[in-house]
């Protein structure tokens, strides 16, 4: 039996002229774990809403799905919860104060008897592993935990049907690994159909039976994984540079093998070719003789008097011209850190200083004036008017610019990150990624010198984080400063200039990319784990693709980096006693609010 089958499926939001799925049809059958995947916008969470009929969007859509059989129309409420659905952002799917009364809550909505109830939550924490956080705060929860927590309670419904859109997303990756395992077990040991989309290919496509790719509201391609890459790259798709590193480095290669999908066959793979190079040693990283552009001098910091310390005796210096990197799990204190950086925290002992100056002595007015950008990790709440458009323009409400001058920065800053057929749609009616690279856009109007990214790959397609470096790289050529918090361990290993380990409050290990990630055990790149055995120093796929004679992938360098929005005239400066306009006060202060608000997901 099919647990779906989709005919000629077309829907649009209401007021937009172009549709975002357009025409699809395909089928899941009973039992398959299917990967859904896509560049940003391509229409993969919209599609994965119209198969649950409580959230499905509303707007204009013609076609048919069944659901096992069914019209999905039909579906009434007790049998809508054998469809299961987890979101990438866990916070906003948990409704109660406590781990087993959100075990609890879905059964107690449909009624079920409380000996019932009991025996369900059980059997459902025995299965997750969460005994011994089963009487806790969910305030208390990891990230990692909180997502677990978000897919045992949708398991303890028993669905047939479990859709799960990016929720890796927001962990770090080993919370990432540990979910996707537990997804592949719901798959293979209670046979729940599963249906994903996901950026971390790597991780899906070993549980993967089946592989859709979407492009502009359409299916381009279906099939196994080893066929989605090899059909990918015949056509030189962009979607491939997604693709999991064994078979990128493959596919770059001259071999008559059968293609390697995990890193277990990517290493087997790799011990069969005759390697012609390897990859250096990197020199000792030396610091530059200047001023340090952000600096941490034995900072310690709780949320309060009697709760632990989060951060313990942090010392971190980062520098101009520089992408510095800070990596680590969930619940570390690497958000804790930016927020102090940006001014919203203030640490209970020990200093934290911009270009040499207390932080606590800078005043607003410049603090946010071209000094200071902050991309918190939500970024949905940096939106405060009806249009993408308009929310960029009110970045440059109260300064000296013509009108015409606004809208060229604006429509620059717009292309410059992929949003210029965006700006007329509401902020929220964007997708993950789509949102990402709306509100970077919002904050690269303020021509910081000093960067601060909280997990700016979130929800980013492979071809726009190399856009992303981009510009990350053009504007370190200027002489700003970029301190990235990141899970994402490949994009950190192709482009940052130094990497950080945060751990329990503090930084344990620092060094360039290649001998960060090339000393660490688990916390590494895929390029590592394959061939390391061989190639000691390589972290990422062009360092095995050079080695293996073949043709490394180019980061793309066509002037997404550039542009009107990233001069170095900086405005007038402003007169002695002179107040800073209302508008960017006020910008300073919603960074302040935004970074404040993701602390609650992110501690």
């Amino acid at each position: 039996m099919e647990s779906y089958s989709v005919k000629n499926l077309t829907f649009a939001y209401p007021e937009r002229a172009v549709a975002v799925l357009r025409d699809l049809s395909f089928s899941i059958g009973e039992g398959q774990f299917v990967a859904l995947c896509g560049a940003s916008g391509c229409g993969k969470t919209t599609l994965l809403r119209q198969l649950k009929p409580s959230i499905a969007p509303h707007g204009v859509r013609s076609g048919e799905i069944l659901f096992e059989g069914k019209p999905l129309g039909g579906v009434d409420l007790r049998e809508s919860q054998k469809i299961g659905f987890v979101t990438q952002a866990a916070d906003n799917q948990i409704v109660t104060d406590k781990v087993w009364h959100e075990l609890a809550f879905g059964l107690e909505s449909l009624g079920m008897d409380t000996p019932s109830i009991r025996r369900r939550v059980a059997e459902t924490a025995s299965f997750f592993g969460i005994q011994t956080w089963f009487h806790r705060s969910v305030a208390e929860l990891s990230g990692g935990q909180k997502q677990i927590l978000s897919l045992a309670s949708v398991m303890a419904m028993q669905p047939s049907v479990l859709i799960l859109d990016e929720p890796t997303a927001q962990l770090d990756p080993i919370a990432a690994a540990e979910m996707l395992d537990l997804v592949g077990k719901i798959n293979r040991d209670l046979g729940v159909t599963v249906l994903m989309t996901e950026h971390r290919l790597e991780e899906v496509f070993p549980h993967a039976d089946r592989v859709l790719v979407m492009e502009d509201g359409g299916v381009i391609a279906d099939g196994t994984a080893r066929e989605i890459g090899a059909a990918l790259k015949s056509r030189g798709h962009a979607m491939f540079a997604a693709m999991p590193v064994p078979m990128r480095v493959y596919a770059a290669s001259v071999s008559s093998d059968a293609c390697p999908v995990t890193v277990r066959e990517g290493r087997a793979w790799l011990t069969r070719q005759t390697l012609t190079g390897d990859c250096p040693s990197p020199p000792p990283y030396s610091p530059p003789q200047t001023t340090p552009a952000v600096e941490f001098d034995n900072v310690w910091f709780k949320y309060e008097k009697s709760a632990p310390d989060v951060l313990k005796g942090l010392s971190f210096k980062a520098y101009s011209g520089e992408i510095h990197a800070v990596l680590g799990g969930n619940g570390t204190g690497k958000s804790t850190a930016l927020s102090l950086a940006a001014g919203c925290r203030k640490p209970y002992r020990g200093k934290v200083r911009l270009s040499g100056e207390e932080l606590g002595k800078i005043p607003a007015r410049r603090l946010f004036d071209g000094f200071l950008g902050v991309l918190p990790q939500n970024p949905s709440s940096l939106f405060v008017r009806k249009t993408v458009g308009e929310d960029l323009l009110e970045m440059l409400d109260g300064t000296k610019l013509s009108a015409e001058e606004k809208q060229a920065r604006v429509a620059e800053a717009a292309r410059i990150c992929d949003v210029s057929r965006l700006t007329r749609s509401h902020p929220y009616d964007l997708s993950g990624g789509e949102q990402q690279r709306a509100a970077l856009a919002k904050v690269l109007l303020l021509r910081p010198r000093i960067l601060l990214l909280d997990e700016p790959t979130k929800g980013l397609d492979a071809e726009f984080k190399r856009k992303l470096a981009g510009i990350l790289r053009d504007l370190t050529a200027r002489g700003a400063a970029v301190i990235l918090v990141s899970h994402d361990i490949e994009f950190c290993a192709e482009y940052a200039d130094r990497c950080a380990l945060f751990f329990d409050g503090a930084i344990v290990s620092e060094a360039d990319p290649r001998a960060f990630f090339a000393g660490n055990g688990f916390y590494t790149t895929a390029a590592n784990r394959m061939a390391r055995h061989l190639l000691p120093n390589a972290v990422t796929a062009n360092d095995v693709i050079r080695a293996v004679g073949g043709t490394p992938f180019t980061p793309a360098r066509d002037g997404d980096g550039g542009g009107e929005v990233y001069a170095d005239t900086p405005e007038e400066p402003l007169a002695a006693g002179e107040k800073l306009p209302t508008r960017r006060i006020y910008a300073a202060v919603l960074f302040a609010v935004m970074l404040l608000a993701s602390l609650v997901t992110a501690v």
